[in-house]
Formats: C-alpha cells, sequence, structure tokens
C-alpha cells in the first residue's frame, strides 16, 4: 500500500548533543487543515443560517451586509479565504426604500495567520482583498458598495479568534503518561514548556509550531538483554492488544461511509487484517515484542492519516478541537517512534481510551466484543449476515435433569459445553445437540464422514459459485481449493475428544476453530464466534467467504488469472498470514523460497485434483 500523504503533518527534531546535558530544543507544531480551519472559522464568526453571518441589518431591510460559506486555500505564502457575499445599500425613507443598490457574488481575502504564544490564540489579519462575480472572475462593482462594506468585513473578520489552549492541554495530557518512568520528569518539563513559534502557510493547512526543551534522555536496556515476558505479563500484552483492536476498529469505522473510495477501502481492509495476523503471529512466538501495541500503531498511522483527514472533516465541525488534538496527539507518536527509544514512549490502554474520547469528544470505552458487526462485513464487503434459521433445536438448555440425561456416544461430552451452555443466551447461536454429535469422527470407517464433510465443502462452495463472484473458467479451482484448504487446516475436523471430551477443534495458539481453522481474533466482529465453533455449516461458508475476498480483492485484481493453480496457491498464503502474504508469496515462488506450509498446501491441492483421496491416510490412520 502507497502513502498518499507525505511527509507526516507534524515535524519533530530533538537535537541530541552526544552526552551533553544542556536542554535541547524540541518543536511540534500543530497542523490546521484547511478544512478544519474553516469549520473553526464557522464556529465562531459564521453562526447563522446556511454557515452565514449577518454584519449589517437583515435579508429584507433597506441596508445590509451578509458573508457566508467560508472556504480556505493557500495562495502565495498567505491564506486565501473565499466567502459568498451579500450587499444591498439604499436610503431608508419611512417604509420605502429609495435608490437601492444590490450585489451578491463572492469575497476573496488574503491572510496572514498570527498566533499569540501566550494565550495560544490563532488570529487572521486580513492584507488584500478583492471581489468576484458569480463566474469567480473578477467584478466590477460601484465604488459605493465596496467603501460601504469593507470595513465591517475586516473589523469582523480580524476579530476572529481561534483557541488552540485546550487541544494543546488535550495533547500534552496524553502524552505524558506514555513516556518511561526514569523519563517522566523531564518529559512533564518538556511539555510544561509548550510555547507559541513560527506560523507558516503550506499547500494545504497553517502550521503553527510549538517550542520545548527537553534535558536528559531515557535510555533503556538493549532489547537482547531484555528477559521474556513473564505469564503476567503476556496477559497484559493480550488485554493492551484487544484495547488497541478496538479502538482500531472504532477508528476505521468512524471514517468508513459510502463516499469512501475503492482505493480508500482497500487500504482500510489491508490494514485491520494485516494488523490483526501480526499479532495472531506474535502470540504464537516465544518472545512477543513488549512495544507490539507501539510499534504497530506508528506503522499504520501513516496509511490512515490521509483518509481520516479527507473523511472526517467533510463531516462538519462538531468536534473540530478534538479531531485536531487526535491528529496531533497521534502524530507525535508517530514521530517520537522516529527517534528510537530515547524517551522510553510507551502505548497504555489508558492512552487509547483518550485517544477514543478525543475522538468521540466525550469519555467513551473501547470493549473487545465478539458481536457481529454489519458496518464491519460492509467494510470488508462480505455478504449481509444470513438469518439463524433450519436448525433442529431439539436440545432444550431450560430443561430440567443432569448432563447424563442425554447419550454421548461414547465420549464424554457433557463437560466440554458446560462453560458456554449454562443457559439460554446461545440457544439460538448454536446447532442442536444431535445435529453436534454427527460430526464427531467415528472410530472406524471415516468414509461416510468424509463424504459428508465433502458435501458440506461443496454446498458452502456452491452457494458462493452462484452468486457469480468468481469467474466462469475459475470456479472448478475455487472448489478444489477449498477442499484443499480444509484437509490443510484441519483433516476435515470440526471437533475431537479430548480427555473423553469431545470439543471443537483449536489451533495450538488458541486462536483459530473448527474445520476451516478461522481465526477468531482476525475475523472478530465479523462472524459469530459460537457458531463458527460448533456449526461446521457455518465454519465451511466463513472460510468459503474468505477464500473468495481474498481472490476477488487481491489475486485476481494483480492479474495473475493465467495459472488458476498459482492463484490458489496465492489466496491460501493469504488465508494463513494475511492479505500482506499475497506479493511476498509469489517472490517465495520466483525464487524458489517456499514455506512449509506452501508446499504442504500445493501437495494437497494436487492432491484434491487428482482424486488422491488414500493420501488422508496421514489424518485418518488405517489398522
Amino acid at each position: 500500500m502507497k502513502r498518499s500523504l507525505s511527509p507526516l503533518p507534524v515535524l519533530f527534531w530533538l537535537l541530541l548533543a552526544s552526552g551533553a546535558a544542556a536542554a535541547q530544543p524540541v518543536v511540534l507544531p500543530l497542523t490546521l487543515d484547511h478544512q478544519l480551519l474553516a469549520g473553526l472559522v464557522r464556529a465562531t464568526a459564521f453562526t447563522g443560517p446556511g454557515q452565514s453571518v449577518a454584519l449589517v441589518g437583515g435579508p429584507t431591510d433597506c441596508t445590509s451586509l451578509s458573508l457566508a460559506e467560508p472556504r480556505f486555500s493557500s495562495a502565495a505564502g498567505l491564506l486565501r479565504l473565499e466567502s459568498k457575499i451579500s450587499i444591498r445599500l439604499g436610503t431608508e425613507v419611512g417604509e420605502k426604500c429609495l435608490f437601492p443598490m444590490a450585489w451578491q457574488g463572492y469575497l476573496e481575502l488574503f491572510q496572514q495567520p498570527l498566533f499569540a504564544a501566550d494565550s495560544f490564540q490563532l488570529s487572521l489579519r486580513t492584507v488584500d482583498s478583492r471581489l468576484l462575480g458569480s463566474n469567480r472572475e473578477p467584478a466590477v462593482v460601484a465604488g459605493l458598495l465596496w467603501e460601504f462594506a469593507k470595513p465591517p468585513v475586516y473589523a469582523h473578520l480580524d476579530r476572529i479568534r481561534i483557541e488552540l489552549a485546550p487541544p494543546v492541554r488535550q495533547v500534552r495530557d496524553f502524552l505524558l503518561p506514555l513516556f518511561h518512568q526514569q523519563a517522566r520528569q523531564e518529559a512533564l518539563a518538556m511539555l510544561d514548556s509548550l510555547r507559541g513559534g513560527e506560523v507558516r502557510v503550506t499547500g494545504d493547512a497553517v502550521m503553527v509550531d510549538l517550542h520545548a526543551e527537553v534535558s536528559d534522555i531515557y535510555l533503556p536496556p538493549p532489547a537482547a538483554e531484555q528477559p521474556p515476558l513473564t505469564a503476567v505479563e503476556r496477559q497484559r500484552l493480550v488485554r493492551l492488544w484487544e484495547t488497541w483492536d478496538a479502538f482500531l476498529v472504532r477508528l476505521l469505522l468512524t471514517i468508513a461511509g459510502d463516499n469512501l473510495s475503492a482505493a480508500d477501502q482497500d487500504t482500510l481492509m489491508a490494514v485491520l487484517l494485516d494488523t490483526r495476523y501480526l499479532f495472531a503471529e506474535a502470540l504464537a512466538s516465544d518472545r512477543p515484542d513488549r512495544d507490539f501495541v507501539r510499534a504497530q500503531f506508528v506503522h499504520i498511522w501513516p496509511q490512515l492519516a490521509p483518509i481520516f483527514r479527507r473523511q472526517i472533516y467533510a463531516r462538519g465541525e462538531a468536534n473540530s478541537l478534538g479531531y485536531l488534538a487526535f491528529f496531533t496527539a497521534a502524530d507525535a507518536l508517530a514521530v517520537f517512534d522516529r527517534m528510537g527509544p530515547t524517551l522510553g514512549v510507551e502505548i497504555s490502554r489508558e492512552g487509547l481510551l483518550r485517544l477514543a474520547t478525543m475522538l468521540a469528544g466525550e469519555e467513551t470505552v473501547l470493549p473487545y466484543s465478539p458481536e457481529v458487526d454489519r458496518r464491519l462485513r460492509r467494510l470488508l464487503r462480505l455478504p449481509a449476515v444470513e438469518p439463524l434459521s433450519g436448525w433442529r433445536q431439539d436440545w432444550n438448555p431450560s430443561r430440567s435433569g443432569t448432563w447424563a440425561d442425554y447419550p454421548s456416544s461414547g465420549a464424554g461430552f457433557f463437560p466440554g459445553l458446560r462453560h458456554w451452555w449454562s443457559g439460554v443466551a446461545w440457544a439460538g447461536d448454536i446447532p442442536a445437540f444431535t445435529e453436534i454429535l454427527r460430526w464427531k469422527v467415528p472410530g472406524g470407517a471415516v468414509d461416510d464422514y468424509l463424504r459428508r464433510v465433502r458435501a458440506v465443502l461443496a454446498e458452502a462452495s456452491g452457494q458462493l459459485i452462484e452468486q457469480g463472484n468468481i469467474p466462469p473458467g475459475l470456479t472448478e479451482m475455487f472448489a478444489e481449493m477449498v477442499v484443499a484448504m480444509a484437509w490443510q487446516e484441519s483433516c476435515f475436523r470440526q471437533f475431537v475428544v479430548k480427555k473423553k471430551t469431545l470439543t471443537y477443534l483449536l489451533s495450538s495458539n488458541r486462536t483459530s476453530v473448527g474445520l476451516m481453522q478461522v481465526n477468531e481474533r482476525v475475523w472478530r466482529g465479523m462472524y459469530n464466534q459460537e457458531r463458527l465453533r460448533w456449526d461446521i455449516h457455518y465454519n465451511a461458508r466463513a472460510g468459503v467467504e474468505i477464500a473468495d475476498l481474498y481472490l476477488r480483492q487481491y489475486a485476481l485484481r494483480d492479474g495473475e488469472g493465467e495459472d488458476a493453480r498459482l492463484l490458489a496457491r496465492g489466496v491460501y498464503a493469504m488465508y494463513n498470514g494475511g492479505p500482506g502474504q499475497y506479493r511476498k508469496f509469489l517472490a517465495r515462488e520466483r525464487s524458489g523460497q517456499l514455506y512449509r506450509s506452501d508446499r504442504l498446501f500445493a501437495e494437497k491441492l494436487q492432491w484434491v485434483a487428482g482424486n488422491a483421496w488414500e493420501q488422508l491416510s496421514g489424518c485418518f490412520p488405517r489398522g
């Protein structure tokens, strides 16, 4: 994915003198994009109907002057403010207006932004102006009209004061707790010393420099010398990442809408999925990075920031100062990261909650919920959620009796159900008891079981193929790929018996479940987790939808359609590791440096295409 905005809107320079104890200067600019600045000006000085202000009289008065709909751009180092203007000048005699003159068009002003260092106020001083006609060409207007209008227009606009102290204070309060404890006093002194400096007009924004000083630097121990995470630290990292994931979803859904371009939608989708896949991979490692969340944040923010700015400012100015604080704080984190670990900045759960509050304009929470979110499915272009139907609900969780009242087909089934079937909450989400038992792998001959599982997969892929998303020449490949994926992922198992208890198949890192090993962390909010675990049909359909998503949005789009087998293997690489794996897989294919999972899947794909079902002995050894 390419960045559409470079460099970062927040520039941060820290001049470090090796071994020096003297204070070093820090410059942290606030970036007021033109849309944000226009929103702040409207909220301050254009509060009438239709973003207007009446400077003299009213619409029905003999003499009146009004401005409306201010818009900003840049012009030779100055701000260019364009506004609609309506002028009416006459002589009122009794109830009559004699000799009225009226004109409507556009007013173009050139302004110099000024910043008061002591009060953190931004003002705009008008240095030149001209009138434009309805076609925005220079207009010839009676001098009397402009002589009447110019003084009140200049006076009104020159009185505008934009209070930037609140967002500066929010940024300070957000950043301070993120510094390592050993650097906290130096960080506090630095943030408390923030003061105003230069104001610049760039191509699409006004940059206000904030100056500070920092004296000492925190030097953390080298990563190689840091001990592995303890169980408690690992759990704390998981909880922090879950808050981060909830924050990321909130962020994406805030900007996802009908006017989102296809390219922007692709970026949001890839950011979410790759972020989740990388954490699932980190969880499987022995030494996950303590700063994993911070690293993810600063990695994805340059990709999200341009999209977020375009989308959020197009929705009005209800929380303009909150947006300014949010962008400044987020950009500052990315810039701190460029400095390395010198100030010991860490992202905390409380920090993420503060960012969410800036964004929402009110106190907010970030629950890590397993509930299906239709907006998230729509963002990833997944089909609409289907209603629950067609199951035989012949097991009633409210029925009185003991677990022994129900036959277990030889396995101690019930202990594995206790943890989720403690009441009626899941009654509509899980298949009937007898349906679950049908998918326990038999102890003897498995031919009938395999026939039924393959029928489930064929039904799932067939339903999707019928929707017309798969090109006709690839339908056979797609169906074979789905079977090979189930073979590779689970050996065609939805359930396994562990310690005489029947339960759903769970991956070694405890994130992926069932027949298609759908990763519950990666696909949180897009699929019902209980159904993924206990309904083989639902699990199969989820796996097929994910494979279809990767095929359409990545493999086919990148023009690799000439080799159906290569397409299928590329789709599986993404299924196994996220969208970012597609191009990496193609590079591995060209170099011959394939992963073991690449080679094993290619083997399964060949077996399925050649009906080599005898190879299933690796999954179901025969006595």
